[in-house]
């Protein structure tokens, strides 16, 4: 492992995205949420609440990986010896319990909770986590029959206000996707390939400085634009055609996505149709943003554009979503806040959302534009705002 350690360039070594202080600001928040909801263990999987917490961070979290944090102890990072390193270079916290390949990783967790004193006590589980797996949860069970296992997804509700550095790194990671868009919207002409324009993306923002993206971007062209989260199929890009990206940069593992839609030559009546709704309705979602303001009132103000237009029945989702830690297989945080119907949570300064306001007018083709948006002291800010221009090509 030395030797491991001492081929990484010292640059990239103890780096950490935040100050100690806004660490310790962030264990704090966390204990406070878990005695208000009597927590007295928590059991983290999520990669983007252990990279919240900690910094520690691996495109290895494929396998399991949980932080514990107690109300007195510091955070114990519980990861595959092979990850060990990633602990002591990139973590906040050093602490780590380690299992084997040839171990059950569950059930490390259940001895590291159990020598931390959970028995009888009550733990919370990251269960809305993908990475928190039903075998997992009932191998803790069974070693540890007398806690009380209850579900802790939400103690980090935190993230969904961002800090000023978290923001920084937020505006870094969209001018390297302003990049990838513009090298995409070149490469987008007939005769080339949807191949062609995701590759033209992937280089102009990871030349723009952007690191990997939370999630590959989504390029279809054609009738292709009619499947949601379509990603590049080999098709050739022909005269008449629409060619839709949507795709994100990434600084220091914080996305920032944008959705745009290009017509190859003049559009028909009924796509310019859309694409003016589409605009509208992000329109009408960005001005109704402002502190105080619930999720659910931004997406009746974008519903109201779309509804005006005649095109209700082309919007089929929900307006938007939070944005911020990113790490594959998505750049949204919609488990901590989305913009939806009825949803009566405040906005507050802070909080960034994207808003995707895309139309599905036929079936055959979908149109859509986008914008990353800060919510302001005193309203909204686009965050690195794109050409919305249709016709290209």
């Amino acid at each position: 492992m030395t030797a491991h350690r001492d081929l990484l360039p010292p640059e990239a070594i103890d780096q950490l995205p935040f100050t100690p202080a806004e660490y310790d600001a962030r264990l704090a928040a966390c204990r406070k949420a878990m005695r208000e909801r009597e927590i007295d263990y928590l059991v983290l999987n999520s990669p983007e609440n252990i990279y919240y917490l900690s910094g520690f961070i691996t495109r290895g979290y494929y396998v399991f990986q949980a932080l514990v944090v107690t109300h007195s102890n510091e955070p114990i990072l519980v990861v595959r010896r092979y990850e060990q390193v990633n602990v002591e270079r990139l973590s906040y916290y050093r602490n780590s319990a380690i299992w084997q390949d040839t171990d059950v990783p569950a059930e490390v967790l259940a001895r590291t909770l159990s020598d931390l004193g959970a028995a009888g006590k009550t733990v919370g589980v990251d269960a809305n986590s993908v990475f928190f797996t039903v075998s997992a949860y009932e191998t803790l069970r069974a070693a540890l029959p007398e806690a009380k296992f209850i579900n802790g997804s939400g103690v980090i509700g935190g993230r969904a206000i961002k800090s000023s550095q978290e923001i920084a790194y937020i505006r870094r990671a969209a001018e390297a996707r302003n990049a990838g868009f513009k090298a995409a919207q070149e490469a987008a002409r007939p005769g080339r390939t949807e191949n062609d324009v995701a590759a033209a993306f992937h280089h102009g923002a990871i030349s723009a400085g952007s690191e990997y993206m939370a999630g590959p971007p989504y390029v279809v062209s054609g009738p292709r634009t009619a499947l949601p989260h379509g990603t590049w199929a080999g098709r050739r890009i022909e005269k008449g055609d629409l060619v839709q990206v949507e795709g994100s940069g990434n600084w220091r593992r914080y996305s920032a996505s944008l959705m745009r839609t290009w017509s190859m030559g003049k559009p028909s009546d009924s796509i310019r149709r859309a694409a003016d709704a589409s605009e509208a309705a992000l329109d009408a979602a960005i001005a109704a943003i402002k502190p105080g303001a619930t999720n659910g009132d931004v997406d009746t103000a974008c519903r109201g554009a779309v509804a005006r237009a005649g095109l209700s029945h082309a919007f089929v989702h929900r307006t938007g979503y939070s944005v911020g830690v990113g790490i594959c297989p998505g750049w949204g945080e919609g488990a901590i806040m989305d913009l939806k119907d009825g949803d009566s949570r405040v906005l507050k300064p802070g909080m960034v959302f994207h808003i995707v306001p895309v139309l599905f007018p036929d079936p055959n083709a979908s149109v859509g534009v986008s914008a990353l948006v800060l919510v302001t002291e005193t309203g909204a800010e686009i965050i690195s705002d794109y050409s919305r221009e249709l016709e290209c090509g």
